[in-house]
């Protein structure tokens, strides 16, 4: 575990791995209440003889603090510019799931020179009432503990049991936010990097309706279907999202 404080005081957590001299790094992002210990980490082994491997737990997630009253999305791309700053790291590969794809879309955007590919997996772009409504209901503490006691119980292991609840709550504001100040679909014909648009067929929150249209906004867009893959970071099965990830990648990279 290594931390690193950002300019407004807040620690962030995250971790390192891999052979620096390989081409530029790869920066992988959690899904919003995710964090390093359960999303990604699986698949640093297929990873890493490749790229040099940066994981971050996101502010308020994990081990990392949030010293603000909210979250948002804003706050989370300054404190990742700041990181790569700190580690000497002009630009990046990224891959984010859920949350993560959005956030390095607007670290694309903040600054295009930091990213070289992004890779936005199970990302939610679109939301209707309906689905907002429903998202909001379902990040309800007390709910969780009702109706899904286990995940709750993880949340309180990756999160610590005194801050679990407050940072459920946090996010149902953030998904709110995000859907209605988060990025346009306007702004995606600015996107010049080239963005690998992943779903899977069953993902009950990320419709594939929903995936084909960004990817298509996207100038340099594409998408991969994931067979039988439901929304849950857990679903996900290293084969065949590392094999289309690193071609993706390291065609970026001048590697085949």
């Amino acid at each position: 575990m290594t931390t690193w404080k950002t300019s407004d005081g807040t620690m962030i957590n995250y971790e390192v791995h891999g052979d620096p001299t390989h081409e530029l790094p790869l920066l992988l992002l959690p899904g919003l209440l995710g964090a390093i210990e359960t999303q990604w980490r699986p698949f640093l082994p297929a990873l890493t003889p490749y790229y040099q491997v940066i994981m971050v737990d996101l502010r308020g997630h994990g081990r990392s603090e949030n010293r603000s009253h909210d979250l948002r999305p804003e706050q989370m791309v300054s404190d990742l510019g700041e990181l790569l700053d700190h580690l000497g790291l002009n630009r990046v590969h990224v891959a984010g799931y859920n949350l993560g794809g959005l956030l390095g879309l607007m670290l694309y955007q903040a600054d295009p020179r930091r990213v070289a590919t992004l890779l936005m997996h199970a990302t939610k772009f679109y939301w209707t009432k309906d689905a907002l409504t429903k998202m909001r209901q379902q990040l309800d503490p007390d709910q969780m503990v009702a109706k899904v006691p286990g995940y709750a119980d993880q949340l309180a292991n990756e999160h610590g049991a005194g801050r679990w609840r407050n940072l459920v709550r946090q996010a149902a504001d953030l998904v709110a936010y995000c859907s209605d100040k988060g990025p346009t679909e306007g702004s995606l014909g600015r996107v010049q990097c080239p963005v690998l648009v992943s779903v899977g067929d069953r993902d009950e929150l990320v419709l594939l309706p929903e995936a084909l249209r960004l990817s298509r906004l996207l100038p340099k867009g594409g998408l991969l279907v994931l067979p039988g893959v439901r929304h849950p970071f857990s679903a996900i099965r290293p084969v065949p999202l590392i094999p289309m990830m690193l071609t993706f990648h390291q065609k970026e990279d001048g590697r085949r």
